[in-house]
């Protein structure tokens, strides 16, 4: 019984040290670039970049996105001021986040700028961004034969398409108050959505 216990532990012992020969030995193969298949080495390139430069956003933006050269930029609330990779950035969005005096979640976003709204980061330099608020409403007003169309529009600064929700839904429908200079007509219109 004890020479089989004695075999047993030999064996185990015997079959550790091949597997520690072969991943010793692949250790060595992937490090040496002769020793792979394409000849190419595995050890990764360090990139370093130092042209750097600041990006500075209004305090009320609580997320702001940029494509960049290295891909999307996220910058969260409380990192109104942050460092970025020198380069030419196309903004995505940017939101503001608040709450009213009855605990409801507005948020307010712009998005869909297009290609048209490229900003520079410049080593060593602050680049200041006027993105979020006033935001821009107007209405439009048509007239088709003997009546009027209404159109609402709301825009941010640059032309992006805003998004308004309270508690993630939007609000209901801005109403529109329209009354003429001897007070003969007077009426009040809601806008739908859609």
């Amino acid at each position: 019984m004890q020479s089989k216990s004695f075999v047993a532990l030999a064996a185990g012992i015997g079959l550790f040290g091949v597997f520690a020969i072969l991943i010793a030995w692949m250790g060595m193969a992937g490090s040496n670039s002769e020793d792979t298949q394409d000849g190419k080495s595995l050890t990764p390139a360090v990139v370093v970049d130092k042209a750097y430069g600041t990006v500075s956003l209004p305090e009320a933006i609580s997320r702001f996105e940029a494509d960049g050269a290295s891909g999307l930029v996220a910058i969260e609330a409380g990192k109104q001021a942050e460092r970025l990779p020198a380069g030419r950035y196309h903004i995505r969005s940017w939101k503001i986040e608040r709450k009213d005096d009855q605990g409801g979640a507005w948020v307010l976003a712009g998005q869909y700028f297009g290609r048209d709204n490229p900003f520079e980061i410049k080593d060593g330099n602050e680049t200041q961004l006027d993105v979020g608020e006033p935001i821009i409403a107007t209405v439009e007003a048509r007239n088709v034969g003997s009546s009027y169309s209404f159109n609402q529009v709301i825009k941010g600064r640059h032309d992006e398409i805003i998004e308004l929700t309270r508690n993630g839904a939007r609000p209901r429908p801005p109403k529109l108050h329209i009354k003429n200079k001897d007070g003969t007509y007077e009426r009040t219109f809601s806008f739908q959505y859609g």
